[in-house]
């Protein structure tokens, strides 16, 4: 509780912010090589920030179910919600693991005998957990909406 309110509904707002950001950036650091430069170690931080946000917002979410209720909507969310924080963390550990082997500071550290498509792969493998972290994340909100103001 946060000043007599659960905690869930105030960090889901941020842990949502984080990996929607993160995947944006994940899909933008795939698409354009300039951006990942430029960004360079912002995106592992945004990245894996959004995945501990997220499974952090699932806990107390799992918390605040064991409290009572469990109408079917609630049911609905929750199944969501777990979802949204399993795509946060294989989001999070793909786009850092993305960076290591991309970034030249990455490169040069640990990933320097690897071979060029590792990358490649590892990047389109990102983009497309980027999507579907929208799309559950989308669709947690969505149902945790419905489960709240009805609908």
């Amino acid at each position: 509780m946060v000043m007599g309110l659960p905690a869930h509904p105030l960090l889901v707002h941020f842990a949502i912010v984080l990996l929607l950001l993160a995947a944006g950036a994940q899909v933008l650091a795939v698409a354009v090589p300039r951006f990942r430069r430029w960004f360079d170690w912002g995106m592992p931080l945004l990245a894996g920030a959004g995945a501990v946000s997220g499974r952090v917002a699932q806990s107390y979410g799992e918390i605040l179910m064991g409290t009572g209720g469990g109408s079917q909507a609630l049911v609905e969310h929750q199944q969501w919600g777990a979802q949204a924080g399993l795509a946060g963390l294989v989001l999070g550990g793909l786009s850092i693991l993305h960076w290591v082997v991309t970034s030249e500071r990455g490169r040069s550290r640990w990933a320097a005998r690897w071979p060029g498509w590792v990358g490649t792969g590892l990047g389109v493998l990102a983009a497309l957990v980027a999507v579907w972290t929208v799309v559950v994340v989308t669709l947690a909100g969505h149902s945790g909406a419905t489960s709240v103001w009805g609908g």
